[in-house]
């Protein structure tokens, strides 16, 4: 029987192409947890360096055929060990939408998101477009509406140098599409993101099976 009071998950966004983007918060926890749980798909560097620290993982792909499977089994893990650290892909915190918390925490083990990279970053990073400027120390906002009352807010965000936007609700990118047509003048850009490639933002585009998310860059050239 599972002591579930003594039982944490950490939930940690990375970029499974390189573990040294793992924030020093994400990687004092994977050094301090019993177990650690990533795919396959990530760069032999993370074997590698988990080995070398005599770290105890699983890949998911030898645990499980399906994300619930995986949770399940996961679960059924937590008999034996105290803490686990489950590495995937993009931001946990964000924009990560994981059903992997509800069932956790219906099981009563504490879920602990480590905030990590998200994914449009990750895109961004792949194309060689610069978020920051670390010449003037610029900086990167994240804002995730889902109302037209959260949507409204965005025409009130003041001295920002680079907002991303992530919309994943119909009714909120009819929303989105109206406040930047009244917003953007000289002084702001933005580029539009999905399915891992920049589009064109007008009323053609629709969230359905092929476009689940959109992500928006929203730059302040006055800053």
């Amino acid at each position: 029987m599972i002591a579930h009071s003594s039982k944490k998950i950490y939930i940690i966004g990375s970029n499974p192409n390189n573990f040294f983007d793992l924030t020093v918060e994400a990687i004092d926890i994977l050094s301090s947890s019993d177990l650690i749980i990533f795919s396959k798909k990530f760069h032999f560097q993370y074997k590698k360096i988990l080995m070398q620290s005599n770290k105890k993982f699983f890949f998911e792909e030898d645990l499980a055929v399906s994300k619930m499977m995986l949770s399940k089994v996961i679960h059924k893990l937590f008999e034996k060990y105290n803490s686990i650290s489950h590495l995937i892909v993009g931001d946990s915190f964000l924009f990560f939408e994981n059903n992997e918390d509800l069932f956790f925490k219906k099981k009563k083990i504490q879920v602990e998101k480590v905030f990590g990279i998200p994914e449009i970053i990750l895109w961004i990073n792949k194309r060689n477009l610069f978020l920051t400027n670390r010449n003037k120390n610029s900086s990167v906002s994240f804002f995730y509406p889902k109302t037209k009352v959260d949507c409204k807010k965005i025409l009130n965000i003041r001295n920002f140098e680079k907002l991303i936007i992530k919309v994943s609700v119909k009714s909120v990118l009819e929303n989105i599409h109206e406040i930047l047509l009244k917003k953007l003048d000289k002084n702001f850009k933005y580029k539009v993101f999905a399915n891992a490639k920049e589009i064109k933002f007008n009323h053609s585009l629709k969230l359905d099976k092929s476009v689940s998310d959109v992500y928006i860059i929203l730059e302040n050239a006055k800053l």
